[in-house]
């Protein structure tokens, strides 16, 4: 019994020493990888309301990873979308403005003359309504809010980012006919915080330009600015500092909101001073933002 069990133990032993000096065959390398990429987030409405669209709709979503500067960032949405109604104070599609004309509002009357906007807002049509009124010699008729059309969207991010605009297909119709870009006033803001409620955003963002150098192109104030200084190529509007989420929370708590603003101007017609005896025209252009890295 002895001399066997000394043989199997010698046995397994020579086995076992063969096995070790074996050459490896074969590898496997794991590399848990974890990195948050760059991304900007533009939300508003997802078309005009007079197509049906709604809001709030994120319809880009920009991947700032490979961009370089001034270089248009890979959108992950294939969709483009409109802004929404800035004098609604809610979460409310713009309207395209075809159809319809400037809000208009009854100057210096006797009594009445009450205007009520039932939307889309901003556009006059069939849906608005005034109460009636009485006139003088000085009663008359002018365009409401000087006929400027605003419109907002927003953008929350976790990197700094760059906005360019561009103005493109100009039409200008009937009385108008003769004005172009020169003739629309663009002034661009954006605001950290605002809304109330279901329509409240910004509550965990910070300012995206702190040095206060962010807007590059229609800063509100005396100068002006027109569409004019938009076309041929995208042109910068805003640049960028650092990102707009300060704190966790949602998108809408992490974004600001852009607010654009636009004018008729020039020597004989414009929204500040617009009369009947200018007759009737159109005049429209688009204007694309475009997400750059900064």
């Amino acid at each position: 019994m002895r001399l066997r069990d000394n043989i199997r133990k010698g046995t397994w032993a020579f086995l076992l020493a063969g096995c070790i000096s074996a050459p490896a065959l074969s590898a496997v390398v794991d590399r848990p990888y974890f990195r948050a990429s760059s991304v900007v987030i533009v939300f508003g409405a997802s078309d005009f309301s007079e197509n049906g669209g709604t809001a709030p709709v994120v319809y880009d979503f920009h991947l700032l990873d490979d961009a370089t500067s001034g270089q248009a960032s890979p959108d992950l949405i294939a969709a483009d979308g409109r802004p929404i109604n800035y004098n609604s104070g809610l979460y409310n599609p713009i309207s395209s403005g075809e159809g319809s004309g400037w809000e208009m509002q009854i100057n210096n009357p006797t009594s009445g003359g009450a205007f009520q906007s039932a939307g889309p807002h901003q556009t006059l049509d069939e849906n608005d309504s005034y109460t009636a009124f009485g006139l003088d010699d000085s009663t008359d008729i002018d365009l409401l809010g000087s006929g400027s059309r605003a419109s907002r969207f927003y953008v929350a991010s976790n990197v700094p980012f760059d906005v360019f605009g561009e103005a493109i297909n100009l039409s200008a119709t009937g009385d108008f006919s003769t004005m172009d870009y020169s003739n629309i006033r663009f002034r661009f803001r954006y605001t950290v915080s605002g809304g109330t409620g279901v329509n409240r955003w910004g509550d965990e963002a910070q300012d995206p330009a702190p040095s206060g150098n962010g807007i590059t192109y229609g800063e509100f104030g005396n100068s002006l600015y027109t569409l004019d200084g938009l076309t041929g190529s995208p042109t910068q509007v805003f640049q960028g500092e650092q990102r707009t989420a300060s704190d966790p929370g949602s998108i809408m708590e992490q974004a600001i909101g852009f607010q654009a603003r636009y004018d008729l101007t020039g020597s004989t017609i414009s929204g500040s001073n617009y009369d009947f005896s200018q007759g009737i025209g159109s005049l429209a252009a688009d204007v694309v933002y475009t997400i750059y890295t900064p």
